[in-house]
């Protein structure tokens, strides 16, 4: 027997006792309004509740309750001892607040603590109660509970409604004997898979800017970015760096400016060179002047007339005086044209000075390049190996992204292999379980053929689908949900892998027909007293009258029907002993 008590630490609270096979909590209903749990009407669907609380799952929403606050839950189980020897007497005790600490006492496995973290609660009872190996993540212990201890209806292979496919996989299969380590990779190739396709609608949406999948253009774009590096790389190699390069910059400016002086300075020399030269050309000298005397005779002579003495000479005397003036102007500008001569010859042999050391300050220049030069261009490379890197990584990330589907088709290949291979190693227990629930559909419907698929998916996921032929109706999902819990369960003791408890909510039963009903609870009490383990169901009063009335006297609930009853009669009645909003 797993659970032998559930009571509280307020007195109001209806305590339960429990014994081994069928458990029927009945709740006997006289109100003719319903109402829900969150008004605590009754508390069928409490114990359920209070009982995967105290078994490490969350505090349900409508327990937050002001009245509720000071509450704490005490179960008494039946736990496998730390050597896995026979089950000890373990007490149990977790309070509305604080939710995150356990109170355990007579259990080995604990070590002595008594006050434990839920984690470690949590984890103890995944180690030691469903014997889940350390190195897994799945399944959980939350997701075993949430099959035996059923709060969710809607789907016979899903522990809550947003339960991953791979997860229910796992959890089912481990129950039926499975490998855990095998069936979670499932996990691993559903998380890449979503990575995968998130990041690539992220690129494609433009979340992620740095991002691209054109592979093509960012190699393009790499390789003229690292050719560029290459000539920028080869072009410093050959630098020859001149600290004073400024200095030979402005030396050089200088020589320019002295050179361009001289030149200016060289050009009006020359103007006035050519000057002089034509002066000296324009002037007359001494003896043209006598040339002009004879001829001025002549002339004379010819019309009849003789030049005076006096004339000629006051002629001569004037042209001795115009041959001086001459002569001495002649010298001077003979004078100046060698003095300007002598200049030019100075300007070229300084010109030729200046030009060579212009000339090797230039070659100066030509070879080297300036400090904050060679540092510009350094920076310049810096940048340019930042952009190649940058471009690599984001080849890279594309490359990965492109490559992530065929990772996944990889994996899910040696995912596909090694379940069927761990399928086929353990068909002899699948085919127990295949066959129990084809036997337990045989049972309930005669006009039904039941049939459990055990199945591995493309995506390397294991397969469970629970069928009855005919239409798919809630009520016979409901039957689904019954008979797949009990061959899971069985299944599960026989691996040592579950506690030997399964609960179902009265919420299970009420879309089924009554005679089915019945069917379901005769082999709810024959399986569990031939295997060993607790079932506890819970029903209205109203509704399990009709149950036994329906089947025609197949079905006798009073032996079952737990010595607690729950009524709506007064506020005292249901299991908190109280009614609270």
């Amino acid at each position: 027997m797993f659970v032998s008590s559930l009571t509280s630490s307020d007195a109001r609270f209806r305590t339960l006792t429990f014994r081994d096979g069928l458990n029927i909590l009945v709740a006997d209903r006289t109100e003719s309004s319903e109402q829900g749990d969150s008004r605590n009407s009754i508390g069928k669907t409490s114990f359920v509740k209070i009982l995967r609380y105290v078994l490490g799952g969350d505090l349900p929403s409508d327990f937050k309750a002001p009245e509720l606050s000071s509450h704490k839950f005490t179960a008494n189980l039946a736990l496998p001892s730390r050597s896995g020897g026979p089950c000890e007497p373990v007490t149990v005790t977790r309070s509305i607040s604080p939710t995150t600490r356990v109170a355990v006492s007579g259990w080995s496995a604990t070590d002595g603590s008594r006050d434990l973290h839920i984690d470690e609660w949590r984890r103890l009872l995944g180690r030691h109660v469903f014997r889940i190996p350390a190195d897994v993540n799945r399944p959980t212990t939350g997701q075993l509970w949430g099959q035996l201890i059923r709060t969710y209806f809607g789907n016979p292979i899903k522990g809550h409604q947003a339960e991953a496919d791979w997860e229910s996989g796992v959890r089912i299969g481990f129950m039926l004997g499975l490998s855990p380590e095998i069936l979670s990779k499932a996990g691993d190739l559903d998380r890449l898979t979503k990575q995968g396709k998130a990041i690539r609608k992220a690129v494609k949406e433009g979340a992620i800017a740095h991002l691209s999948l054109d592979e093509p253009a960012l190699r393009a774009q790499l390789a003229t970015a690292r050719r560029q590096r290459d000539r920028m790389q080869t072009s410093i190699r050959s630098f020859k760096v001149d600290e004073q390069y400024a200095s030979h910059q402005q030396e050089a400016d200088q020589l320019s400016a002295s050179i361009q002086r001289l030149n200016d300075e060289a050009l009006a020399l020359q103007r006035r060179s050519r000057e002089i030269d034509d002066t000296l050309r324009e002037e007359i000298g001494a003896s043209e002047s006598s040339d002009l005397v004879e001829k001025l005779a002549r002339v004379y002579s010819e019309i009849g007339l003789v030049l005076p003495d006096t004339v000629s000479r006051r002629y001569d005397e004037v042209a001795a005086f115009h041959e001086s003036v001459v002569r001495n102007r002649r010298s001077f500008l003979e004078q100046e044209l060698q003095a300007v001569q002598t200049r030019l010859s100075d300007i070229d042999t300084e010109r030729r000075s200046l030009d060579n050391s212009r000339s090797q300050v230039m070659q100066i220049l030509e070879e080297t390049v300036a400090l904050d030069t060679f540092m510009s261009v350094q920076r310049d490379l810096a940048k340019q190996e930042a952009s190649i890197a940058d471009l690599e990584r984001r080849l890279e990330d594309a490359n990965s992204i492109s490559t992530i589907n065929d990772t996944v088709k990889l994996r899910t290949a040696e995912l596909i292999t090694s379940v069927r291979i761990e399928m086929n190693e353990r068909e002899e227990k699948l085919d127990e379980s295949i066959l129990l629930f084809s036997e337990l559909g045989a049972e309930i419907y005669t006009d039904r053929e039941a049939s459990l698929l055990v199945s591995l998916t493309p995506k390397g996921l294991l397969g469970i689908e629970p069928r009855i032929s005919g239409d798919a109706s809630v009520g016979v999902r409901s039957v689904e949900t019954f008979m797949l819990d009990i061959v899971c369960e069985i299944a599960a003791i026989n691996a040592k892998r579950a506690p030997r408890v399964l609960v179902h909510d009265s919420h299970l039963f009420d879309a089924i027909d009554g005679r089915q009903v019945a069917s379901c609870l005769n082999i709810g009490a024959r399986i569990a007293e031939r295997h060993g383990f607790q079932y506890i169901v819970t029903l209205n009063s109203d509704f399990l009258s009709t149950v036994e009335v329906q089947s025609d006297g197949a079905f006798d609930a009073s032996p079952y029907i737990l010595d607690t009853r729950l009524t709506d009669e007064n506020d005292e009645g249901g299991l908190f002993g109280f009614r609270f909003d």
